[in-house]
């Protein structure tokens, strides 16, 4: 059966709470080690390079109809996705793994569920990093809680970004910087990788998706490639 995306979905991500593949501890605060969490955050960036890869290849053959500014972005985005995982590669990540899964094929030819689902995944991702922080707080990372606030802090300008194109569209209402507050919907950064499983992009059903996907990473026009 084909996962049902929205954006702004915290009820299905944060009750993401099955045993993950990965057997990450997510039964209290602090229990992760430095290389857990630096693992998890390379695998989650791993995917967003790898799945943005793909809807420009489906954009590039006219299967998602999205305009050209919008394909911009996602490029732009692509590279700075790429940009983390180089630096948390040089900090000693290691993927967990490279191969990931598409639930549901309309994902790549739909627009407004193809921007829905970013959007989610987007604030699965800021929520990471916003867990990531508070636990490298309390290992006394201080620079690797910098880290995290800076990769985070970007995530939410892709939040923005895909939220205006979703709006501009007619997919969704309102505004694009639409909170305060970004949501911390994980206390752990092992349930953000157990979100990713529970919506099928780890270890799912669909069809796999390899590291780094199609085309090039294209950093045209995005500065600031090392924190």
């Amino acid at each position: 059966m084909a996962t049902t995306f929205r954006a702004g979905a915290p009820a299905a991500i944060g009750g993401a709470r099955r045993a993950s593949a990965f057997r990450l501890r997510q039964d209290a605060a602090g229990c992760e080690s430095v290389q857990e969490i630096i693992d998890i955050a390379a695998t989650a960036e791993a995917f967003a390079v790898t799945l943005l890869g793909e809807a420009l290849a489906s954009v590039e053959r006219g299967e998602l109809l999205l305009n050209v500014e919008v394909a911009q972005s996602l490029t732009a985005a692509r590279a700075a996705e790429q940009a983390h995982l180089d630096v948390l590669l040089e900090a000693g990540a290691t993927p967990l793994t490279e191969t990931f899964t598409v639930p549901d094929p309309a994902l790549l030819t739909d627009p407004a569920l193809f921007l829905e689902t970013l959007i989610t995944l987007e604030e699965a991702f800021i929520a990471a990093y916003i867990a990531a922080a508070q636990q490298f707080a309390i290992l006394g990372e201080a620079e690797l809680a910098q880290l995290a606030l800076q990769i985070g802090a970007v995530e939410a300008e892709h939040r923005v970004g895909v939220r205006f194109y979703a709006i501009q569209r007619g997919t969704l209402s309102g505004v694009p910087n639409d909170v305060a507050f970004e949501q911390a919907l994980f206390a752990s950064v092992g349930e953000a990788a157990a979100a990713l499983e529970e919506l099928g992009f780890i270890g799912g059903d669909g069809a796999e998706i390899t590291y780094p996907g199609p085309g090039e990473i294209d950093s045209t026009g995005v500065d600031n490639l090392q924190p």
